[in-house]
């Protein structure tokens, strides 16, 4: 379980990754950068998920 901390540094961070992703120009590093929006999506979504009964 990742601290409430964490995962505003993680949601700042996708942030970035989704302007990056956007300001990107080439095709294969965009793919890289989606990725990493999907992998910290899941660690948010799974966390959310983990403080409901």
């Amino acid at each position: 379980m990742i601290s409430d901390s964490e995962l505003v540094i993680f949601m700042k961070e996708l942030g970035k990754l989704i302007d990056e992703y956007y300001g990107c120009p080439k095709e294969s590093i965009k793919k890289e950068i989606h990725q990493d929006i999907l992998l910290l999506c899941s660690v948010i979504s799974s966390e959310n998920g983990d403080h409901h009964p």
